[in-house]
């Protein structure tokens, strides 16, 4: 039977078990967002090394932070933060964690503390940080705080390990109208329950598209990229975009 949109759709399965990190980096081309943001030294910067000599930095406050979704789950190898040509010292004291959860979001997020970088920092300096983290993570951030209002700038960041499964529910909030635009998966569903139970089982799935009346076989569009639904004329269609995880 069709399933109509609610406030949230929530499917479940079990804690899947981790493997081993493998190294491959699973950060580029993810989502970066920052605290605040200077001029134009965007919080993705800091994801592509061509701006790594710029890099992303935010305006003054206590904390600033940046974080990046890595759209996924993944067991984490390590971390390297690399600081800028110029101003290194904006990335002194900043300290990276990782997390499993959206932390303005989520009220049981798990987070683990990996390491801090010391008090001199040299232009172009890499830190690398291993993380002894026991649950599948989605997000890394980084914080600078201080006695004082203080700017967080970074070269580049780069993310090292391996995909697993979500190891929890689900939580998918429903947009009528809209459509994914470029899905990494088109097949067919009964219900858009059946859906959120293959993206949940697709660590890198993020969103999802289904409708009841389009062809049977491309009923149900699964994503893996950010902002990749558009609004349509057909109000059979749904996007059920990730919303607690």
């Amino acid at each position: 039977m069709y399933v109509s949109a609610l406030a949230f759709v929530v499917f479940y399965l079990g804690i899947s078990k981790l493997h081993d990190a493998q190294g491959e980096t699973i950060s580029n081309g993810k989502d970066a967002k920052q605290s605040s943001t200077f001029g134009y030294y965007v919080a993705n910067h800091a994801l592509n090394i061509g701006y790594s000599h710029l890099g992303a930095i935010t305006n003054p406050g206590n904390p600033c932070w940046w974080e990046v979704d890595l759209r996924g789950y993944f067991t984490i190898s390590n971390i390297t933060l690399t600081a800028v040509t110029d101003t290194a010292n904006y990335l002194e004291k900043a300290f990276v964690e990782v997390m499993d959860k959206y932390v303005s979001l989520c009220s049981d997020v798990q987070v683990v503390w990996c390491g801090e970088v010391p008090n001199t920092v040299a232009a172009r300096e890499k830190f690398t940080f291993t993380c002894n983290v026991t649950f599948p993570v989605r997000f890394v951030r980084v914080t600078r705080r201080s006695a004082s209002s203080v700017r967080l700038k970074i070269g580049h960041v780069d993310v090292q390990g391996e995909g697993t499964m979500k190891p929890y529910r689900s939580y998918y909030k429903p947009s009528k109208n809209k459509k994914v635009s470029n899905p990494l998966l088109t097949t067919s569903a009964i219900t858009a329950g059946d859906c959120g139970i293959v993206c949940h089982q697709h660590h890198s799935c993020i969103d999802f598209s289904y409708s009841a009346t389009a062809p049977t076989d491309e009923n149900y569009l699964l994503t893996d990229k950010a902002l990749s639904s558009h609004h349509v004329n057909d109000n059979s269609w749904t996007t059920y975009t990730m919303y607690c995880m």
